[in-house]
């Protein structure tokens, strides 16, 4: 009988550097991984491309363990609705002024909540490279449209 490749997962222990960073970055609020790992003794050079680290089973370890699906589900779902609490100033008759907490909208949270959506359904694509699908183009000129067509009808005459 083939075991669940997220059974499997559970059952593996992290690498305890690597547990380390991860806790670092959930702790630290938004430390970034790179700061992480060099304060874990990794050189310069491995911080610098963190994907070695973050692309590896003891980080998907860590993250199917401390960020599980079913909760960043429901607090994506309670980003959809979120609100926040102004302060605002009623006015009853003419000579009541009292002030008041309100709950409206927090329309940036839940953009970032749609967008969020939108990127994890594969509908929103921050950048796109299909020209070089991803690999470095060196010396690259950009020509008004006028120069290009100029060149052109020069490479085909």
């Amino acid at each position: 009988m083939v075991e669940s490749s997220i059974n499997y997962r559970n059952k593996m222990k992290p690498n305890k550097r690597i547990k380390k960073v991860f806790e670092k970055v959930v702790e630290n609020g938004g430390i970034g991984i790179g700061r992480a790992m060099l304060e874990e003794g990794y050189s310069p050079n491995t911080a610098k491309t963190p994907q070695k680290i973050t692309q590896g089973k003891s980080w998907e370890i860590l993250c199917d363990k401390y960020l599980p699906d079913d909760l960043i589900l429901d607090t994506h779902k309670e980003a959809f609705v979120a609100n926040r609490v102004v302060s605002a100033r009623t006015m009853g008759t003419a000579d009541e002024k009292t002030d008041d907490f309100i709950d409206v909208p927090d329309w940036q949270t839940r953009m970032k909540a749609v967008e969020l959506g939108y990127k994890v359904k594969g509908r929103l694509i921050d950048k796109s490279d299909l020209t070089s699908r991803g690999e470095k183009i060196n010396n690259v000129i950009i020509l008004p449209e006028q120069e290009l067509n100029k060149k052109r009808k020069e490479e085909n005459d």
